[in-house]
């Protein structure tokens, strides 16, 4: 038997070694795949979607309404120069609701009450020439515990409170709109002399309104209630309502 001296013996060649043993990948199960695939659906249909909104909207028919562009008051024929232009979608809920620009150029409406700057005019704010009678205004002096501690603001409407000594209290006006409010150190009022007040506001009011008021603020105090979507029918009676 031939014995093999340890260094005669063979070296394999690199090039005949075992290749080196790759990772083996696990696949993922079918519901994984079905999952993720489901997902990336679903962001590119949101992306889609949003896309196609977004261009929709861009196209879609805008009609031109009108805006003021200043106080104005009740009675006052409505002209281009009073006010903006605001482009809004066509298809908007409440566009029965508000005055297209085209409708001013015929001159032929007039503010039903006094419209702030920047409000849409609305087609219950404006009427025709000869059916409106132009609205008084006329200012209340008050200290902010009179007025719902002065949270009373422009655009609301208020009940105005009479309460004297012998008399008790009564409503003198109701659901008046306030057109104007500062806050002031004196006023002279409608009383003469300098009055301490916190505020004046001014409301709309007709002609028998404004002798009721004026008697109320020369005989008792004043409460004004703030009365901002309460309903007609809701509303007290008012001893000055013409």
């Amino acid at each position: 038997m031939a014995v093999v001296a340890p260094e005669s013996r063979s070296t394999p060649r690199p090039d005949r070694l075992s290749p080196p043993a790759r990772p083996v990948r696990q696949r993922r199960s079918l519901s994984e795949r079905l999952t993720l695939n489901l997902v990336v659906g679903v962001v590119a249909g949101l992306l889609a979607f949003v896309l196609i909104e977004s261009l929709l909207a861009d196209r879609r028919e805008r009609t031109t309404v009108a805006v003021a562009g200043t106080q104005i008051a009740a009675g006052t024929v409505i002209t281009p120069d009073l006010l903006a232009s605001e482009a809004v979608p066509s298809d908007t809920g409440f566009i029965d609701d508000l005055v297209p620009m085209v409708r001013i150029e015929s001159g032929d409406l007039v503010a039903t009450r006094t419209i702030q700057p920047g409000e849409p005019l609305l087609a219950s704010a404006v009427g025709d020439p000869g059916t409106v009678t132009p609205a008084r205004v006329m200012s209340i002096p008050l200290e902010a515990w009179q007025a719902a501690n002065g949270q009373i603001q422009v655009g609301d409407q208020v009940d105005v409170i009479v309460s004297t000594r012998d008399a008790g209290s009564r409503y003198v006006l109701t659901a008046a709109p306030v057109v104007d409010r500062s806050s002031t150190d004196t006023s002279g009022g409608l009383v003469g002399g300098n009055q301490q007040t916190d505020l004046v506001i001014t409301v709309e009011v007709d002609a028998d309104q404004a002798l009721q008021l004026a008697a109320a603020i020369e005989d008792g105090t004043l409460t004004v209630v703030r009365s901002t979507g309460v309903t007609p029918s809701a509303a007290p009676a008012s001893d000055g309502d013409g």
